[in-house]
């Protein structure tokens, strides 16, 4: 991976190699285009929250597609509205840890608290052995160092999208 980048899949598992990133979802790279667009949602529904500009574009243009819609906010509170105002609920919610405002570790805290269904990914350069465990105590499905690698975050996405317990 580039740069020392981890995937931390909690709460057991900080994957450091490519071999070990390549093993979460191998079944999933095996699978047809055909076959995994019958085990993702029809239309997957992704709130990335960031406060880089860039790096929002770049999320959203990476991670779109013809069954995937992604949408933006620029910190924790503004996520925490657009949450609050959509008419269906977001499948994924992929967030920053530092930002302005809400931080991405309260973001989650308060998802948890209104018992949000959806997945949640954290995106961060902030990832410190502390922060880690923070989220690993509110059960976040990934965590990503930054940089990351774009097509391990597809993939990871693709993964957790394909997992039953995306929200309803």
């Amino acid at each position: 991976m580039p740069n020392g980048a981890k995937i931390c899949v909690p709460p057991t598992r900080v994957l450091n190699s490519p071999d070990e990133v390549d093993s979460l979802g191998a079944a999933v790279r095996g699978l047809s285009l055909a076959t995994l667009a019958l085990s993702m949602k029809e239309s997957l529904k992704i709130l990335a929250v960031e406060d880089e500009t860039a790096v929002a574009q770049l999320l959203a243009l990476v991670l779109c597609g013809p069954s995937c819609r992604v949408t933006t906010a620029c910190n924790g509170a503004q996520a925490l509205q657009k949450i609050a105002a959509a008419s269906d609920p977001f499948d994924v919610v992929i967030t920053d840890h530092q930002m302005p405002e809400v931080t991405g570790l309260e973001l989650v805290r308060q998802l948890r608290a209104h018992h949000f269904g959806g997945k949640i990914a954290v995106l961060s350069a902030h990832l410190n052995e502390k922060n880690v465990h923070a989220y690993e105590d509110l059960s976040v499905d990934l965590m990503l160092s930054k940089p990351f690698d774009v097509d391990e975050l597809r993939h990871a996405i693709e993964v957790l999208s394909s997992e039953d317990s995306i929200a309803a």
